[in-house]
């Protein structure tokens, strides 16, 4: 099929990109309209798709909604074939927290499911695309159900945690921890303090971010073999990726050119960084995207939980900043800052193959559904995982 294609409707021409460089005109305009994320942002998705895209052999399929020429919305998607299937899914999904497209925002208050549910099939049809899946959307998003959420949309297997904050860091910190945690949390950052040389900040320096990466990346890496748990950063596409996003090029070399998406908050003590949080400021919203710790002796004193707090409360300081997003993934500190949001799967079918897959797919996202939710399954499972790890440690 050709690069770049058009299909009419009476009110809505639809065009689609195999390149990403052909829309990045409408892709920044909608961007700067805030209706967006950071993860589905132009920054972030070239160079997601430079590293880890190519790696996995997908092709762009960018959906450009225009009204008289306006774009109205934008949907980066890939399509990627996989026993003799073909499904349109989200671009990037694989490292982004959730999914909304891009929207101008009159189109958005308007737009419906079914209309977009109809958009789309004729995207799949130009494409030859069997396949239809669009996972981890908001059920409700900017105030209102969200029009990529279909009837019969499943659950997605874990929601993303966010809560809109106040000017007021006390009475937030009062209002979600006890007299007794908010004392324990306080003796810990002072055991941190008192280590010496103690440091929260935003590496804003060449030298801070490459510290804070190597940090990141070295933790992490610690804390899979520790603890079982797969390391999204390990492979070599995805290491690339993401010393792009926080601001270094392929070879560890701080860019100073442009801005660059993810933010590296890091928590200093003793002479050693003992956390790290990447984080996106997109539009009024702080998005908490990925963190560390490291597995040393002032580990009992949780510099993690020390470190999302003082984020959180710069964030309430600041008048441009009134969302937080802690991102996917149930753990106790979201459970206690923040309220979790609801994420959808939608799919359809195009085909008879992808009715077929489109079983299977319902049927593997709802056992991994059930078993996230599972008081019983996933505490049983993280502990198996931790055995395993242990088991492979020792051998």
């Amino acid at each position: 099929w050709c690069e770049v294609s058009t299909v009419s409707s009476t009110d809505l021409e639809l065009s689609i990109f195999t390149r990403l460089s052909e829309a990045q005109a409408d892709w920044q305009q909608l961007k700067d309209v805030l209706h967006s994320n950071p993860y589905q942002s132009p920054g972030w998705l070239c160079s997601w798709f430079e590293t880890v895209g190519q790696s996995l052999n997908c092709t762009p399929v960018i959906v450009v909604g225009r009204c008289r020429g306006q774009a109205v919305f934008l949907l980066p998607l890939q399509l990627k074939r996989s026993a003799g299937t073909s499904a349109l899914t989200f671009l990037g999904h694989q490292n982004g927290n959730q999914n909304t497209g891009l929207w101008h925002a009159d189109f958005y208050r308007g737009a419906t499911a079914d209309e977009m549910k109809s958009h789309l099939s004729a995207v799949c049809k130009q494409v030859g695309a069997d396949l239809l899946k669009l996972e981890n959307v908001p059920e409700t998003w900017l105030g209102r159900d969200h029009p990529l959420v279909f009837k019969g949309a499943t659950s997605s297997p874990s929601p993303v945690f966010a809560r809109a904050l106040p000017s007021d860091f006390g009475q937030l910190f009062n209002d979600t921890h006890s007299k007794s945690s908010r004392k324990n949390l306080l003796r810990k950052e002072r055991h941190l303090q008192a280590a010496g040389n103690y440091t929260i900040a935003k590496a804003t320096s060449p030298v801070d971010r490459q510290r804070g990466f190597d940090a990141f990346l070295e933790q992490r890496s610690v804390r899979a073999r520790e603890a079982g748990i797969p390391n999204v950063f390990s492979a070599p596409p995805a290491k690339t990726f993401l010393s792009s996003v926080v601001g270094l090029d392929a070879a560890g070399s701080a860019q100073d050119h442009g801005a660059h998406p993810l933010d590296l908050w890091y928590l200093e003590a003793g002479d050693r960084i003992r956390a790290t949080y990447l984080c996106a400021q997109h539009g009024k919203t702080l998005y908490a995207y990925s963190n560390s710790v490291a597995h040393d002796d002032m580990l009992p004193n949780s510099p993690g939980l020390v470190l999302i707090k003082e984020i959180i409360e710069r964030a309430c300081s600041d008048p441009t900043i009134d969302t937080l997003d802690l991102g996917l993934g149930e753990e106790r500190y979201k459970t206690t800052w923040a309220e979790p949001v609801s994420l959808k799967d939608s799919l359809l079918a195009m085909t008879w193959k992808g009715a077929l897959r489109m079983r299977l797919e319902a049927a593997r996202l709802k056992a991994k559904t059930h078993v996230r939710n599972s008081s019983i399954l996933w505490p049983l499972i993280r502990r198996l995982r931790k055995m395993k790890a242990g088991i492979a440690g020792n051998s």
